[in-house]
């Protein structure tokens, strides 16, 4: 696991981005004299601003302590998250854009078991038209928003 500073810190730290980063991940691995020799390579460093800010984003570590973040990310979920009946439903109407046949055999199975009714079919039904109906009054707006041929 290495440590980076994100965003407009890392600038702000400049080149003492990598010591910086250094002592913290020796920090994580509790090893004070490599936190002690890495503060002291940029205390002898010439003053600066980016040396100043270093250095005071070393005392603010020290003093808050430093805290893994990644924790979270390194435990396994519990349990998979679980499917929604809308997300079974948008992967069949998935797989009927590939090939309708299964789909109508299943169909026609629920039947004959009878596990379907007719009040359900019926439902199905007017869902399609419905939906048929928003595709023909889709395709007749963009005939009618077209811009002319003759435009150019």
């Amino acid at each position: 696991m290495s440590f980076k500073i994100p965003g407009p810190k890392a600038a702000a730290l400049g080149t003492y981005k990598p010591q910086c980063e250094e002592w913290v991940e020796a920090a994580l691995a509790g090893d004070k004299e490599r936190c002690e020799q890495v503060y002291k390579a940029i205390e002898a460093q010439p003053d600066s601003s980016q040396k100043a800010e270093a250095l005071a984003y070393l005392r603010k570590k020290m003093k808050l302590g430093v805290k893994p973040k990644a924790v979270q990310a390194r435990r396994e979920p519990a349990e998979p998250a679980k499917k929604t009946p809308l997300d079974t439903m948008r992967l069949a109407v998935n797989l009927l854009t590939i090939s309708r046949r299964p789909f109508a055999e299943a169909v026609l199975e629920a039947i004959k078991a009878e596990k379907l009714s007719e009040n359900v079919l019926l439902e199905v039904k007017a869902v399609c038209e419905s939906a048929i109906t928003a595709l023909r009054r889709q395709a007749e707006y963009r005939e009618l928003y077209k811009i002319p041929d003759h435009v150019k």
